[in-house]
């Protein structure tokens, strides 16, 4: 499944503070006041910016008032040409600002903040000059098919929440005239996306305001206000009474406005083909792989790392079958090899308690299994979890979405719930990670981590062995044929025959599945790597820390390890790893 987090930061293309706040780390302080100021510094980087975008600031924090944000703006932000010119210096004014600190004075934790923040700025400087590459519109997970899921699950706490709401759906005009703007100058510097992936948006947005007064945000909406304690039922009509017409007035008119814009730039897209056919595009996929991934190798290494796991896996389901040909039926009868569980309740206390083998105590938190709202099915993924606000994370929730229940429900729950992404997020908060952290995204760790415990839960799962192996290898290989053909279209030039030519090698001979998978890694290039690569990287570095410590390893351990250090590129996570590994074995002598 390709998203499972909606909370997202979908404009973040830089994160450029508005305010940059001197810090104090003149000559003559001492460490512990060098470490207090390094950690205001970055408090108010995160405060300053989290301010910024309203729908941040709610999916981030359930109670702003408690870190000093009480008279915000609210806003759904801008997209504005001269804030995306202004980038190269205000990135450069944040490192001058973090080279004022002594590094060597702060603590281990405040060291990795400065080593990721100072990370992020030189990995956005080196493509600052590669902005119209970057594409807010997308038929999957674009910023106009996204903005209504984040609308309708904007949680309702206090009556601020529902005002805060309606005055963002009076805004939504006004960002989509600026990624208008944009668009159009991309076309006039010919980096205008394809007619097949503009058909795809504009049809999503036909699709969204089709029958206004049907529309979903209008049932959700009532649906939250029914529910919410301490306002009068004339208060709550005269909400749905202002909401509907909102929707079905301004919300409708903007996705028109966004449709007719783009229709009218049709025929404007260049290439229909990946990146590399642009003129830079070769270093802006390298730019997005490094950023999505974590991953610091090349893509040519990444590419004969795939080779190489599709090969071993090849090779394993080989063996499984040759010694018992009766597997297959795994794939014709499902009930041969059915998992026990499917009840989703029951899936997540098994998980919860076959992980406790192998996996830290988490935090105890509350979690709540609900259904997708029957008008949002067609346009959500099969499971979702809902990464709660940072000072909330007791409240969980994970939707189901019933029209993909016959799927495999229980590696599903595992990838969203226990020791996937709640696992992680709910753990690795109660860390206590710095607040800037938070602004920070690694799909390479994140995805990554859902994706190596999602193949895990196969092996607790309760299947028989082989079973269980054969399925985890099927699930795996298929997305690393993915991710490969991700990086022959955007990284070799591959064309769609190219990639009929790449599937066909594994019996795949279906023109729509090849076409299907093209038309994807166009759209979004790199998606797929962010799940298989960051998959990769865990399993390398879990067998680095096998082959250092030999029959000292631990996987509870290694494990506990990866949590408390929290989302970071593979590359800086692998250097704490190394010293990890040397402290246990002063330890162990």
């Amino acid at each position: 499944m390709r998203e499972n987090n909606i909370h997202k930061r979908l404009l973040s293309v830089m994160l450029v503070c508005s305010i940059l706040l001197t810090g104090c780390t003149g000559h003559g302080q001492d460490k512990d006041e060098i470490k207090k100021d390094f950690d205001e510094y970055t408090d108010n980087l995160f405060l300053e910016d989290i301010s910024r975008n309203t729908i941040d600031l709610h999916y981030t924090l359930a109670y702003p008032e408690n870190y000093g944000i009480e008279d915000y703006e609210v806003t759904l932000g801008e997209l504005s040409m001269e804030d995306m010119e202004d980038t190269e210096k205000e990135l450069k004014e944040l490192k001058e600002e973090l080279l004022k600190y002594d590094r060597s004075a702060l603590t281990e934790s405040q060291k990795l903040t400065y080593d990721l923040l100072m990370d992020y700025v030189d990995t956005e400087l080196d493509a600052v000059d590669l902005v119209y590459y970057w594409e807010p519109l997308s038929p999957m997970g674009g910023y106009q098919a996204q903005l209504p899921i984040l609308l309708a699950e904007y949680t309702f706490r206090r009556e601020r929440d529902v005002e805060d709401y309606l005055v963002l759906l009076t805004q939504v005009d006004d960002m989509f005239e600026d990624i208008i703007a944009y668009e159009e100058k991309k076309a006039d510097e010919g980096f205008f996306m394809a007619d097949f992936a503009l058909e795809g948006v504009i049809e999503q947005c036909e699709e969204f305001i089709a029958e206004p007064e049907e529309n979903y945000l209008i049932q959700v909406f009532d649906d939250k206000i029914d529910a919410l304690e301490g306002i009068s039922e004339e208060d709550k009509e005269a909400y749905k009474e202002k909401n509907r017409e909102l929707v079905t007035g301004e919300v409708v008119d903007s996705y028109r406005m966004l449709a007719d814009a783009l229709e009218e730039l049709e025929g404007r897209g260049e290439n229909d083909l990946g990146l590399c056919y642009y003129e830079d595009g070769t270093e802006y996929y390298e730019y997005l792989v490094l950023t999505e991934t974590g991953s610091d190798a090349g893509v040519e290494e990444l590419k004969e790392r795939t080779e190489k796991f599709l090969e071993n896996r090849e090779e394993e389901v080989y063996t499984l079958v040759m010694e018992n040909p009766d597997l297959l039926d795994v794939f014709t009868d499902p009930d041969a090899y059915g998992f026990p569980y499917t009840d989703p309740e029951e899936i997540m206390e098994d998980l919860i308690e076959k992980c406790s083998r192998d996996f830290p105590e988490p935090p105890q938190v509350d979690y709540t299994i609900k259904y997708v709202h029957p008008s949002l099915e067609e346009h959500l993924n099969p499971a979702f979890y809902l990464t709660p606000p940072i000072d909330d994370i007791k409240n969980n929730v994970i939707y189901i979405n019933e029209k993909y229940m016959d799927e495999d429900i229980y590696t599903t729950l595992a990838h969203e719930g226990y020791p996937g992404h709640l696992y992680q997020e709910v753990s690795t908060a109660s860390h206590g990670l710095s607040l800037v952290r938070n602004l920070l995204s690694y799909p390479g760790y994140t995805e990554g981590w859902a994706t190596y415990t999602e193949m895990y839960s196969y092996n607790i799962s309760g299947l028989d062995r082989d079973a269980a192996r054969l399925l985890a290898c099927d699930n795996i290989y298929s997305l690393g044929i993915s991710a490969y053909i991700d990086m022959g279209v955007n990284y070799d030039g591959w064309d769609v025959s190219d990639v009929e030519e790449y599937l066909a090698g594994f019996g795949i001979e279906d023109e729509e599945t090849a076409r299907d998978i093209f038309e994807a890694v166009v759209e979004e290039p790199a998606e797929y790597l962010r799940y298989f690569i960051g998959y990769l990287e865990f399993n390398g570095l879990k067998n680095r820390a096998k082959d250092q410590l030999g029959e000292d390893f631990e996987l509870k351990e290694f494990h506990e390890f990866i949590i408390e250090i929290g989302p970071a590129p593979f590359y800086i996570i692998r250097e704490r790893m190394e010293q990890w590994i040397k402290e246990k074995k002063e330890d162990i002598q």
